[in-house]
């Protein structure tokens, strides 16, 4: 019985170590595949390396890893990967060289279990101190050894073992095929794995790619109206001086808050749908710096905050967008501000670049001696929608540092931060300097843009001491203004902002809009973008390309500000664009500008007897429609019968729709249009002495040369006779 007994603990026993053999090889076989897939994603050399020592390193727990390559001589060492904090292993320490000069001897790997005892190594008493423990194993390929893998201690300080040393030789055989893989196998081979992969992804994100990007496309436009309403009237009773000043402040402040928060969620938005693109141009760093850090000076001040800006540089030329710089820096300075009382806030720019993949860099700090960042938290302070939930540190929204990060990458930079809890935080940013740089990505440099112009500084300041444009019209001869806006209070908001110097008609969408403005034929149309029944894109395009309509100034309002969005309406025709939330005064300015715009077109065709309709025209439908109209008045010339509404009908307009397109194109009514031809005719015929005054009088269509007479010196403010004598002087002048 004890025998059969001894048997079954034997059998037992046996299937244990069979079992445990198994799952060793289950567990080998799988830290192989994990390093295979992983490994296969690379798409070089270095990240390949990277990625087998990340792996070795988490399955046998070692604290330091590294890849050597070697060259057919075995004396050289070419190329070498770290990973994790070296910090420790100092470059004097010899300890690795001896080490792998060993293993390339025996070819074979080599276990060190305890270095401070070990014989065969000499090493110093600083090795002892900080190297235990040693893995190292040679990487084969086709029977030739091609590199090192080199395992330094084992966490928990213990030690290595065999089973250990036999998993880093099976994977430094893989490793060797790996690292020979050609380049151009591996990404055959990915190419066609990751095309049925990204194909069912795809159809899986897709859907909620557009859900998400037609999200914060439309929460942006909720958002955008009601700031406007916020914002507007507020500058209205700020600029009257009767209002509760730190009440209304601070509802300022905080419009200004949102509007800043939910223009970094469009960016994060634009960067995921790889939209956002870099606008790079030259220009002086320092000054550049200098000026934002200027404007963050009152802030500080407000909490005592010393704010420095440090630079080795008098002025330093680089290549950058300028606008993707300012959103970095601007978040960066207001998180400082946020976090810091009492203290400094330095923002700094070394003398020194620093030299990546043959790139120089330039840096720029942003230190504080704020609260800091407690050690735990430091990796996801660049998380998108991180916060703490510690209310002692930082916290908020968790955007404008998931926004810098991505700025600077999409800048091809890099940042990093340290931080000390009580103590302070610093950033780094180190960005591309040399043009070549962007020209080998294929990046284009724009032209310098100077940023002290914009439109509003072009508008002409009002002359207070004189009388307004607008006011010098009556209620009836005011411009007349269309606005096609789905919100009820936007409409309202503007109406009675404009109401005053200006006729309005309303459409709360853009195919009511259309049709108001075919009927209307209004001076001017301010149209929302995002509308139901047809969006502001497409109906400008239709108003645009209609003869009726071509000539009307187009402003666009929209809750988009990317650059994209203002070129799309730009490109059907608009002649200007603003950003919700807008102020009335910079709407009127604008109003004022396209229209005045537009009078000094037309005061050109009062003074000039000969013209070419291009001269006048602001589209190329407006200038056939002039083609056109003096087309059928020169036919009827000598018809002193032909009348307003016979040129309507034969143009096929109805009688108010001509009058106000010949007005918006000429600054007269159709009939004085008319009239004026008549009169510019007989001019050119009297010069060429084709006839006498009365001979040419009739040929322009005048039955009276009376009438004919006075109606010639009204336009030119000399009779015909005194035209003749004069024409001398007059063509001088």
């Amino acid at each position: 019985m004890k025998n059969k007994t001894d048997k079954y603990e034997e059998r037992i026993k046996q299937l244990e170590d069979e079992l445990s053999g198994f799952q060793n090889a289950v567990a080998e076989l799988k830290i192989l595949n994990e390093i295979a897939v992983a490994a296969g994603k690379a798409s070089d050399i270095d990240q390949t390396l990277n990625i087998i020592v990340q792996k070795i390193i988490k399955s046998i727990e070692a604290e330091q890893g590294l890849i050597y390559l070697i060259t057919e001589q075995k004396d050289v060492f070419t190329t070498f990967i770290k990973q994790d904090d070296t910090s420790r292993l100092k470059h004097s320490y010899h300890i690795s060289n001896n080490i792998t000069g060993w293993v390339l001897l025996h070819e074979k790997p080599l276990l060190i279990e305890n270095l401070s005892s070990d014989k065969r190594f000499k090493s110093t008493e600083e090795e002892k101190r900080d190297i235990r423990t040693v893995l190292c194993s040679p990487v084969w390929f086709e029977g030739k050894i091609i590199g090192i893998i080199l395992m330094i201690n084992k966490k928990n300080k213990k030690s290595f073992s065999e089973n250990e040393l036999t998993l880093l030789s099976i994977i430094a055989v893989q490793a060797g095929q790996l690292i020979k893989n050609s380049e151009l196998q591996q990404l055959n081979f990915e190419k066609k794995r990751e095309a049925e992969i990204a194909r069912l992804e795809t159809e899986k994100l897709q859907g909620l790619d557009r859900i998400k990007t037609n999200f914060f496309t439309n929460l942006s436009h909720e958002f955008r109206t009601p700031l406007t309403l916020i914002l507007g009237p507020l500058e209205k009773i700020m600029d009257q001086k009767n209002y509760n000043e730190d009440q209304l402040k601070l509802i300022y402040k905080n419009a200004n808050r949102l509007l800043r928060l939910i223009n970094q969620l469009l960016d994060l938005t634009s960067i995921d749908a790889g939209k956002m693109k870099l606008n790079v141009e030259k220009g002086d760093v320092v000054i550049f710096i200098k000026g934002i850090a200027a404007s963050f000076q009152p802030l500080a001040e407000i909490k005592n905050i010393n704010l420095m800006f440090v630079s080795e540089h008098d002025s330093l030329n680089s290549f950058f967008d300028h606008d993707k710089l300012e959103k970095i820096l601007s978040n960066l300075f207001i998180n400082a501000i946020k976090f810091t009382s009492n203290g400094n806030i330095i923002i700094s720019i070394p003398n020194e670049f620093r030299i990546k993949n043959n790139n120089r860099f330039f840096e720029i700090n942003v230190e504080d001696t704020g609260v800091g960042i407690p050690v735990d938290k430091m990796e996801s302070v660049f998380d998108r929608f991180f916060t703490d939930s510690n209310d002692t540190v930082q916290t908020g929204t968790g955007i404008g540092l998931a926004l810098v990060k991505e700025l600077v990458e999409l800048h091809h930079g890099f940042i990093s931060v340290e931080s000390k809890l009580n103590k302070g935080t610093k950033f780094k940013i180190e960005f591309p300097f040399d043009e070549k740089f962007y020209n080998e990505l294929g990046i284009e440099i724009i032209s310098s843009i100077d940023d002290s112009k914009n439109f509003i500084n072009e508008v002409p300041a009002k002359d207070s001491d004189s009388e307004t444009e607008e006011e010098k019209f009556n209620k009836e001869e005011s411009p007349l203004i269309l606005v096609v806006e789905d919100n009820e209070d936007i409409r309202k908001y503007i109406k009675e902002s404009l109401d005053r110097t200006m006729r309005i008609i309303e459409s709360s969408n853009g195919k009511e809009g259309l049709e108001k403005a075919f009927v209307n034929i209004p001076d001017l149309v301010i149209s929302d973008v995002l509308m139901p029944e047809m969006n502001g894109i497409e109906f400008c395009e239709k108003l645009k390309t209609d003869e009726k309509t071509s000539h009307i100034p187009v402003i666009l309002l929209t809750a988009r500000s990317a650059t994209e969005n203002k070129v799309e309406g730009l490109e059907t025709g608009a002649d200007d664009y603003i950003t919700k939330p807008f102020s009335t005064t910079e709407l009127q300015a604008r109003i004022n500008n396209l229209i005045k715009q537009r009078k000094n077109l037309r005061k050109r065709y009062r003074k000039e007897i000969i013209f070419d309709p291009k001269d006048m025209a602001v589209t190329s439908m407006d200038e056939k429609f002039l083609i056109k109209a003096f087309g059928i008045i020169e036919q009827h010339i000598s018809d002193y019968k032909f009348t307003v509404e016979g040129f309507a009908k034969e143009i096929g307009y109805s009688r108010m729709q001509l009058h106000r397109k010949i007005h918006a194109l000429t600054d007269q009514s159709a009939n004085e249009l008319i009239r004026s031809y008549r009169l510019k005719k007989a001019a050119r015929l009297l010069v060429k002495k084709s006839g006498n005054i009365s001979e040419v009088a009739y040929e322009v269509g005048f039955n009276n040369p009376s009438y004919f007479a006075s109606s010639f010196k009204n336009l030119f403010g000399y009779s015909p006779s005194e035209y003749l004598q004069n024409l001398n002087s007059i063509q001088e002048s």
